[in-house]
């Protein structure tokens, strides 16, 4: 997936995941997160629905490569646990965030 899931996009995903869920889902589904640069919260209710659906079919739905800021929204909310989510691994390496004001490349 790439740029942004929003109001204006989320319904689009929310067509994706059901496809990908009727009938016989697979075991695990892991959406790559790595082209998504924003992410608000009708982009959250989609996959939270589409999580607990797959849940209930036995399927496990994760996030994969998902970038630090679009990791801080889903941490903000609380819902890192639920799509299988741990510490991005830039922030694994760099203990010392980035601040906005710090000129100086983030690693």
């Amino acid at each position: 997936m790439t740029g942004e899931i929003d109001i204006a996009t989320s319904g689009e995903l929310a067509v994706v995941l059901a496809a990908l869920l009727d009938g016989a889902p697979p075991a695990a589904l892991e959406l790559d997160f790595g082209g998504v640069r924003f992410l608000d919260s009708s982009g959250i209710l989609v996959l939270l629905r589409a999580q607990g659906r797959a849940a209930d079919q036995g399927c496990r739905l994760t996030l994969a490569d998902v970038r630090p800021t679009v990791h801080r929204v889903l941490e903000i909310t609380g819902v890192l646990e639920l799509l299988g989510l741990g510490v991005p691994a830039a922030a694994a390496d760099d203990p010392t965030p980035a601040r906005a004001d710090d000129p100086t490349p983030a690693r």
